[in-house]
C-alpha cells in the first residue's frame, strides 16, 4: 500500500509537468516553422512590391485542437498575396503581422520592441495549447530581431 501511495504521489507531480512540456514542444515547433515562413515571405514581398504587408489574425483564433490552414491561403487573403505556404495542415496558433514605417511603436503586447525609422514588421503568434483561453502562450519576432520572444510558454 505504501508503494502504491508513493507511485500515486509521484504520478500527480510528474504528469502535469510532462503535459506542459509536450504542449511547449508542440507550439514551439509550429511557431518556429511558421515564423520562418512568414518572415521569408515578408522579405520577398518587400522586394516585389516595395513594402511589407500586414496580415489580420489567421486563423482568427488559436485552438487546442487545431484550425485548418487552408482558409488562410484562400484567394485574396493576405497570406495568399504573400505566397505563404504553411508547413502544416492544422495550425494551433493564430498569427498576426503588423507593419509600419518609422518610429512610434513600442513594446507591442508587452514584448521588447521599438520601431526603427525605416519600414518594419512584427509577427505575433497566440497559442491556446491547453484549451484554456484565459491565458494563452504568445510568441513574438520582428524584422529588426529574428529572435523569438516568449510569454506563458507551455500554456
Amino acid at each position: 500500500m505504501i508503494v502504491v501511495g508513493i507511485i500515486t504521489i509521484l504520478a500527480a507531480v510528474v504528469i502535469p509537468g510532462f503535459f506542459k512540456e509536450t504542449r511547449k514542444t508542440k507550439s514551439t515547433t509550429e511557431v518556429n516553422a511558421m515564423f520562418a515562413e512568414l518572415m521569408t515571405r515578408e522579405e520577398q514581398y518587400k522586394v516585389d512590391v516595395g513594402s511589407y504587408r500586414a496580415a489580420a489574425a489567421c486563423p482568427a483564433t488559436p485552438s487546442a485542437v487545431g484550425n485548418p490552414s487552408a482558409p488562410c491561403i484562400a484567394t485574396g487573403t493576405d497570406w495568399q498575396l504573400m505566397r505563404v505556404s504553411p508547413t502544416v495542415g492544422n495550425l494551433y496558433c493564430s498569427y498576426t503581422i503588423t507593419t509600419g514605417v518609422g518610429t512610434g511603436t513600442n513594446n507591442p503586447s508587452g514584448f521588447a520592441f521599438t520601431s526603427p525609422a525605416t519600414s518594419w514588421y512584427y509577427i505575433l503568434a497566440t497559442c491556446d495549447m491547453d484549451g484554456v483561453a484565459a491565458v494563452n502562450a504568445t510568441y513574438f519576432t520582428s524584422s529588426m530581431n529574428a529572435a523569438i520572444q516568449k510569454q506563458n510558454e507551455g500554456r
